[in-house]
């Protein structure tokens, strides 16, 4: 039946086949076999799943501007729409040459084809677009030469062959070109997807359009009985004025009263009323068509119904591609899905393809066929901005890791001016631990006074990346608080922690999914959470420490676990806290440490501690070592002795603060000041101008300066720390020394920047937050020592 069909529209079936085959052929077979290749050799999409420091690195880092967005926008937008249109046009026969009449309202292109003036402006407009974004994105070396010269050069080939059947080669590649663009930021199945996915989006669009313009050159309406045909006027009867003439067979013109052509296809003015007056009533049936032109009909029938099952085909494949993406490497939760421009993104270019399948659906009915170029217009303009919201995806940061109850969630903030990072642990019912980067939060206890709209006159800044210099960004024009329920429950403000940078909170979480309210610089942002049952599993060892005066360590060696996770694994449990006992290499480091300063002559140690259990059993064992050792014991500050300092780091950070005021009026531990190894962090030894620290490697190793780096990315103005170094070394399969070095922490004096003329204060540097002792050295005084 429908080879009867085309039959007796006059396109034979094989003339289709020898015309599209050699031309489908390889397309479908690219589509099918490329995917299939890039998975084969890409690997899987494990491979391109980002960490939780990954991700908050990302969205911490340096953003693609604007016009770096709408450059690229740009650029895949007009490739999808020059390839999709020349492809399509080429494919499907939209062309002269062989035998058929070039459509009504065509224009000839360049190389002699002819071609719908419509789809001619749009491949052109489209092609000029793709060539200047190209030129100008190369001049900002994101595209490479190479790149730019096969975009200019396809865009501009592929809109001069328009009309004709070659300019399917050119639309072919520049849609390759597409996919491999569009797929950039990803690698394995998710890379195939997005390649599969700008094919199909990009056939889609091509489609659409061709269907727009070959509505517009088709069939006009059919005529009633006893009418003229349509477009008889080019040879049957000629009219002027009032006056009408017999049939004619000599291509006589008609004009009307004013001396103009009526639209192809319609007969004079009053011919078709008087015609159908005069004629017998006839039902209108196929016998009817008979005298309309042959030549329209033959090219729209088949090409109509071609052009609807290539239109569904990519849409359904454009739909499958675009949900399995989101479920690949889209966000981890629904609030992220509707609640961030990446997720709105990733929505956008699976719903709007749906919708170019609907335009096409309603426009085949009875009904939509009046409106159907309408219809095709509009699905048109949802097609392009479906492949322009799936450029968006690799210029937008990917929103952080989903909750899991008993593990830390790193995620990030916005906060106006900027964007920082924010820590909760352990991720259990009741008190959790809420950290957030940045600095100039106010003390505990001093934030009920405001002025000028900040907690007690002090505002919130984001820190810079730690990467050097001594930036800290934007000053944030409010306090910044967290809460559980904003609406009943008081938020909690950030506080600042002596011994560690950033902001601090203690919020009760309830059992279950739920979200946390972070306001930050006069903006507000909601994090999902998620605690579990409070029954399933039992409240994790960390929990208290993290909520006590140990948090930040606590804190840190968690951000140690994140920062050396790797891409598959799974996120470390918040289980113990350094402080919870002490660990075989601290206890060989102190004793290290005791052994060393007795053979030194020192003849009297202070040693403090606190509370915690690795305190407790530090301190007895500096006591034992010192005192087997001949040494005095004393338990007041004096000039001979020597301070080991084996408590946390809050309290070690007011301990030494205290001594170096005392040390400025009265000879204060003449003997040195030595300290634990978990206490090398930024805000505890710049607390004293030199101290001693026994470690297991070398901070100015390339592998303490890595780690370093990574957990300043992750959380901007994060100090490293030995408790963070260990975690981040055992994911990354980093040994220990089995033998500690003691090592000299000291300030540098070198100033860092000159303030600008007229500017007080001479000399200023911040220092660089990722340093090991910001403003300073640490440097091994002694060789490797004996642990036992």
């Amino acid at each position: 039946m429908r080879r009867g069909r085309a039959a007796a529209a006059g396109v034979p079936g094989p003339v289709i086949g020898r015309v599209i085959g050699p031309v489908i052929r390889p397309v479908v077979g690219a589509v099918v076999v490329l995917p299939l290749a890039l998975v084969a050799s890409g690997g899987t999409a494990l491979a391109d799943a980002a960490t939780p420091a990954a991700r908050a690195a990302a969205a911490l880092g340096e953003q693609a501007g604007p016009a770096a967005v709408l450059l690229r926008v740009a650029l895949l937008a007009g490739t999808a729409v020059a390839g999709g249109i020349t492809l399509v046009h080429g494919m499907l026969g939209l062309l002269d040459g062989d035998g058929r009449r070039a459509p009504r309202d065509s224009s000839r292109g360049l190389f002699g084809g002819d071609a719908p003036r419509g789809l001619l402006v749009t491949a052109w407009v489209a092609a000029g677009v793709v060539a200047a974004a190209a030129e100008i994105t190369h001049l900002t070396g994101s595209v490479s030469v190479l790149g730019t010269v096969a975009h200019v050069v396809l865009g501009l080939l592929a809109a001069a062959l328009l009309g004709t059947r070659w300019s399917a080669g050119p639309g072919a590649l520049l849609l390759v070109l597409l996919a491999a663009q569009l797929g950039s930021a990803h690698t394995g199945l998710a890379f195939a997807l997005d390649a599969t996915y700008a094919v199909a989006a990009g056939v889609l669009v091509g489609v659409t359009a061709a269907a727009a313009e070959s509505r517009r050159a088709g069939l006009a309406p059919g005529p009633g009985a006893g009418e003229p045909p349509a477009g008889s006027s080019r040879s049957g009867s000629s009219r002027s004025g009032s006056s009408r003439s017999g049939p004619s067979r000599s291509g006589s013109s008609v004009s009307g009263p004013a001396g103009r052509c009526p639209g192809p296809g319609l007969p004079a003015a009053g011919a078709r009323s008087r015609a159908a007056a005069e004629a017998p009533t006839v039902p209108f049936t196929a016998e009817t068509l008979a005298g309309v032109d042959d030549e329209v009909a033959r090219d729209a029938r088949p090409r109509s119904g071609v052009l609807a099952r290539v239109a569904i085909t990519a849409g359904f494949v454009a739909v499958v591609a675009g949900t399995a993406q989101v479920v690949v490497s889209g966000p981890d939760t629904a609030h992220d899905l509707t609640g961030s421009g990446y997720g709105l993104a990733g929505l956008a270019a699976v719903v709007l393809p749906v919708l170019v399948v609907a335009g096409w659906a309603v426009a085949l009915l009875p009904a939509g066929r009046l409106r159907a170029r309408e219809l095709y217009r509009i699905a048109w303009g949802a097609g392009v901005a479906g492949i322009a919201a799936a450029a968006l995806l690799a210029t937008l940061p990917l929103p952080g890791p989903g909750p899991e109850p008993g593990r830390p969630l790193l995620r990030t903030v916005d906060a106006g001016a900027g964007r920082l990072a924010v820590l909760v642990a352990p991720m259990r019912p009741g008190p959790n631990l809420v950290r957030l980067s940045g600095t100039g939060y106010p003390p505990p206890g001093t934030t009920s006074g405001t002025a000028n709209g900040t907690a007690n006159g002090t505002a919130v800044q984001p820190v810079a990346l730690a990467t050097g210099g001594h930036d800290h960004g934007p000053r944030l024009p409010t306090a910044a608080s967290v809460s559980t329920d904003p609406t009943s429950a008081p938020a909690v403000p950030f506080t600042a922690r002596d011994g560690a940078a950033g902001g601090w909170a203690v919020v009760d979480l309830p059992a279950g999914a739920s979200t946390l309210t972070v306001s930050a610089g006069g903006v507000t942002s909601t994090v999902p959470v998620d605690t579990g049952s409070a029954t399933a599993t039992p409240a994790p060892p960390a929990q208290a420490a993290l909520i006590g005066p140990d948090g930040p360590e606590c804190a840190a060696a968690l951000l140690g676990d994140l920062v050396g996770q790797r891409p598959g694994d799974v996120t470390p449990e918040a289980g113990t806290c350094p402080s919870d006992a002490l660990s075989d290499a601290d206890a060989g480091a102190l004793r290290a440490t005791v052994r060393t300063l007795t053979d030194h002559g020192v003849r009297s140690v202070r040693v403090m501690g606190d509370g915690s259990p690795r305190s407790r059993a530090a301190a007895e064992l500096v006591r034992t070592r010192a005192a087997e050792a001949g040494a005095r014991l004393v338990e007041r500050p004096d000039a001979d002795s020597a301070l080991i300092v084996v408590s946390g780091w809050t309290p070690a950070a007011a301990t030494l603060r205290e001594a170096s005021a005392r040390a400025l009026e009265t000879p204060t531990h003449l003997g040195g000041t030595y300290l634990a190894p978990w206490l090398l962090t930024g805000q505890v030894v710049t607390r004293t101008s030199s101290s001693v620290v026994p470690l297991a490697f070398n901070p100015q190793d390339q592998r303490a300066k890595r780690y370093a780096g990574e957990v300043g990315a992750a959380f901007p103005g994060e100090a490293p720390s030995t408790s963070g170094y260990v975690r981040w070394a055992a994911h990354s399969g980093v040994p220990l020394d089995d033998r500690p070095t003691l090592f000299g922490a000291a300030p540098v004096d070198v100033p860092m920047t000159v303030n600008a003329p007229g500017d007080a204060g001479g000399h200023h540097g911040g220092g660089n937050p990722a340093a090991w002792f910001p403003n300073g050295t640490v440097v091994p005084v002694s060789a490797p020592l004996d642990p036992s």
